[in-house]
Protein backbone atom coordinates (compact mmCIF):
# COMPACT_ATOMS: atom_id res chain seq x y z
CA UNK A 1 0.00 0.00 0.00
CA UNK A 2 2.93 2.37 0.55
CA UNK A 3 3.61 2.31 -3.20
CA UNK A 4 0.19 3.75 -4.02
CA UNK A 5 1.15 7.43 -3.57
CA UNK A 6 4.39 6.91 -5.52
CA UNK A 7 2.50 5.12 -8.31
CA UNK A 8 -0.16 7.83 -8.38
CA UNK A 9 2.50 10.53 -8.66
CA UNK A 10 4.45 8.63 -11.30
CA UNK A 11 1.55 7.46 -13.43
CA UNK A 12 -0.98 10.26 -13.14
CA UNK A 13 0.19 13.48 -11.55
CA UNK A 14 3.55 13.91 -13.33
CA UNK A 15 2.07 13.25 -16.81
CA UNK A 16 -0.80 15.61 -16.02
CA UNK A 17 1.54 18.43 -15.00
CA UNK A 18 3.90 17.90 -17.95
CA UNK A 19 0.99 17.78 -20.38
CA UNK A 20 -0.60 20.89 -18.86
CA UNK A 21 2.67 22.84 -19.16
CA UNK A 22 3.35 21.71 -22.73
CA UNK A 23 -0.20 22.07 -24.06
CA UNK A 24 -0.34 25.71 -25.20
CA UNK A 25 3.20 25.84 -26.65
CA UNK A 26 2.40 22.74 -28.73
CA UNK A 27 -0.94 24.18 -29.88
CA UNK A 28 0.74 27.44 -30.86
CA UNK A 29 3.48 25.64 -32.78
CA UNK A 30 1.02 23.41 -34.65
CA UNK A 31 -1.31 26.33 -35.49
CA UNK A 32 1.25 27.92 -37.80
CA UNK A 33 0.79 25.43 -40.61
CA UNK A 34 -2.92 24.77 -40.22
CA UNK A 35 -5.39 26.51 -42.52
CA UNK A 36 -9.04 25.56 -42.75
CA UNK A 37 -11.80 26.93 -44.92
CA UNK A 38 -14.49 25.22 -42.85
CA UNK A 39 -16.50 27.16 -40.30
CA UNK A 40 -16.78 26.33 -36.64
CA UNK A 41 -19.69 24.04 -35.77
CA UNK A 42 -22.33 24.84 -33.17
CA UNK A 43 -20.64 24.36 -29.79
CA UNK A 44 -23.80 23.13 -28.11
CA UNK A 45 -24.12 20.27 -30.61
CA UNK A 46 -20.43 19.48 -30.34
CA UNK A 47 -20.49 19.27 -26.55
CA UNK A 48 -23.73 17.26 -26.55
CA UNK A 49 -22.11 14.81 -28.98
CA UNK A 50 -19.10 14.60 -26.65
CA UNK A 51 -21.43 13.98 -23.70
CA UNK A 52 -22.95 10.99 -25.51
CA UNK A 53 -19.50 9.59 -26.22
CA UNK A 54 -18.32 10.17 -22.65
CA UNK A 55 -21.45 8.47 -21.30
CA UNK A 56 -20.67 5.37 -23.39
CA UNK A 57 -17.12 5.26 -22.01
CA UNK A 58 -18.25 5.88 -18.42
CA UNK A 59 -20.83 3.11 -18.75
CA UNK A 60 -18.20 0.68 -20.00
CA UNK A 61 -15.73 1.62 -17.25
CA UNK A 62 -18.52 1.29 -14.66
CA UNK A 63 -19.32 -2.18 -15.96
CA UNK A 64 -15.62 -3.07 -15.65
CA UNK A 65 -15.58 -1.74 -12.07
CA UNK A 66 -18.71 -3.69 -11.15
CA UNK A 67 -17.77 -6.97 -12.81
CA UNK A 68 -13.99 -6.91 -13.15
CA UNK A 69 -14.42 -8.03 -16.77
CA UNK A 70 -11.42 -6.62 -18.65
CA UNK A 71 -13.20 -6.54 -22.05
CA UNK A 72 -15.29 -3.61 -20.78
CA UNK A 73 -12.12 -1.63 -20.04
CA UNK A 74 -10.52 -2.61 -23.36
CA UNK A 75 -13.74 -1.66 -25.17
CA UNK A 76 -13.78 1.75 -23.49
CA UNK A 77 -10.16 2.42 -24.46
CA UNK A 78 -10.75 1.24 -28.04
CA UNK A 79 -13.83 3.44 -28.35
CA UNK A 80 -11.91 6.48 -27.10
CA UNK A 81 -9.09 5.87 -29.58
CA UNK A 82 -11.06 5.10 -32.75
CA UNK A 83 -14.49 6.57 -32.10
CA UNK A 84 -14.37 8.79 -35.20
CA UNK A 85 -13.01 6.11 -37.55
CA UNK A 86 -16.27 5.08 -39.23
CA UNK A 87 -17.18 7.76 -41.77
CA UNK A 88 -15.61 10.36 -39.46
CA UNK A 89 -18.35 9.90 -36.87
CA UNK A 90 -18.63 8.71 -33.31
CA UNK A 91 -22.02 7.71 -31.93
CA UNK A 92 -22.44 11.21 -30.49
CA UNK A 93 -21.40 12.94 -33.70
CA UNK A 94 -23.78 10.76 -35.70
CA UNK A 95 -26.69 11.64 -33.40
CA UNK A 96 -25.96 15.37 -33.59
CA UNK A 97 -25.11 15.64 -37.29
CA UNK A 98 -21.37 16.23 -37.02
CA UNK A 99 -18.38 14.55 -38.61
CA UNK A 100 -14.59 14.73 -38.53
CA UNK A 101 -12.86 15.40 -41.82
CA UNK A 102 -9.21 15.25 -42.79
CA UNK A 103 -8.30 18.77 -43.92
CA UNK A 104 -5.89 17.77 -46.69
CA UNK A 105 -8.38 15.55 -48.50
CA UNK A 106 -11.74 16.92 -47.31
CA UNK A 107 -12.85 13.32 -46.74
CA UNK A 108 -14.14 11.79 -43.49
CA UNK A 109 -11.40 10.89 -41.03
CA UNK A 110 -10.34 7.27 -40.88
CA UNK A 111 -8.78 5.06 -38.23
CA UNK A 112 -5.31 6.60 -38.09
CA UNK A 113 -6.62 10.17 -37.99
CA UNK A 114 -9.05 9.17 -35.23
CA UNK A 115 -6.24 7.61 -33.22
CA UNK A 116 -4.01 10.68 -33.63
CA UNK A 117 -6.76 13.09 -32.60
CA UNK A 118 -7.89 11.04 -29.57
CA UNK A 119 -4.62 9.60 -28.24
CA UNK A 120 -4.39 12.34 -25.59
CA UNK A 121 -7.44 10.91 -23.86
CA UNK A 122 -5.70 7.57 -23.25
CA UNK A 123 -2.68 8.96 -21.38
CA UNK A 124 -3.20 8.45 -17.62
CA UNK A 125 -3.26 11.74 -15.77
CA UNK A 126 -2.85 13.78 -18.93
CA UNK A 127 -6.33 12.66 -20.03
CA UNK A 128 -7.98 14.53 -17.16
CA UNK A 129 -6.07 17.70 -17.94
CA UNK A 130 -6.80 17.17 -21.66
CA UNK A 131 -10.55 17.20 -21.02
CA UNK A 132 -10.40 20.73 -19.68
CA UNK A 133 -7.76 22.12 -22.02
CA UNK A 134 -9.25 20.56 -25.14
CA UNK A 135 -12.71 21.92 -24.23
CA UNK A 136 -11.23 25.38 -23.70
CA UNK A 137 -9.42 25.17 -27.04
CA UNK A 138 -12.61 24.16 -28.87
CA UNK A 139 -14.34 27.26 -27.51
CA UNK A 140 -11.43 29.64 -28.14
CA UNK A 141 -10.20 28.47 -31.55
CA UNK A 142 -11.82 30.17 -34.59
CA UNK A 143 -12.47 26.78 -36.27
CA UNK A 144 -13.07 24.88 -33.03
CA UNK A 145 -9.92 22.82 -33.44
CA UNK A 146 -8.30 21.28 -30.42
CA UNK A 147 -4.76 19.92 -30.08
CA UNK A 148 -5.91 16.47 -31.25
CA UNK A 149 -7.33 18.03 -34.42
CA UNK A 150 -4.08 19.85 -35.08
CA UNK A 151 -2.02 16.69 -34.58
CA UNK A 152 -4.26 14.76 -36.99
CA UNK A 153 -4.96 17.67 -39.39
CA UNK A 154 -8.71 17.25 -38.86
CA UNK A 155 -11.73 19.39 -38.06
CA UNK A 156 -15.27 18.71 -36.86
CA UNK A 157 -17.78 19.95 -39.45
CA UNK A 158 -21.51 19.82 -40.11
CA UNK A 159 -22.82 16.54 -41.47
CA UNK A 160 -26.25 15.06 -41.89
CA UNK A 161 -28.35 14.43 -38.81
CA UNK A 162 -30.12 11.21 -37.89
CA UNK A 163 -33.44 12.87 -38.79
CA UNK A 164 -32.15 13.84 -42.24
CA UNK A 165 -30.91 10.30 -42.77
CA UNK A 166 -34.30 8.87 -41.75
CA UNK A 167 -36.15 11.29 -44.05
CA UNK A 168 -33.83 10.43 -46.92
CA UNK A 169 -34.33 6.70 -46.40
CA UNK A 170 -38.11 7.14 -46.16
CA UNK A 171 -38.14 9.17 -49.39
CA UNK A 172 -36.01 6.57 -51.15
CA UNK A 173 -38.37 3.81 -49.92
CA UNK A 174 -41.43 5.73 -51.19
CA UNK A 175 -39.84 6.02 -54.63
CA UNK A 176 -38.61 2.42 -54.61
CA UNK A 177 -41.95 0.77 -53.76
CA UNK A 178 -43.88 1.95 -56.84
CA UNK A 179 -40.97 0.89 -59.06
CA UNK A 180 -40.72 -2.53 -57.45
CA UNK A 181 -44.46 -3.23 -57.53
CA UNK A 182 -45.17 -1.88 -61.00
CA UNK A 183 -46.07 -4.68 -63.39
CA UNK A 184 -43.82 -5.02 -66.31
CA UNK A 185 -45.16 -6.26 -69.59
CA UNK A 186 -44.06 -9.75 -70.47
CA UNK A 187 -42.11 -10.18 -73.61
CA UNK A 188 -43.34 -12.68 -76.14
CA UNK A 189 -41.27 -15.79 -76.33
Amino acid sequence: MNDLPVNLVGYAIVPAVVFGLAYFPIVTYLARGLVSSYSKVDLRRRFLAAAVDVSLVVTSVSLYTATGAVPFLVGAAAYVAIRDAIAGRSVGKFLFGLMVIHLESGRPAGGMASMRRNLLFLLPGANLVALGLESLMIVRDPQGQRLGDRLAQTQVVEGFTVGELARGLAEWWRRFLPEATRRRPRQAA
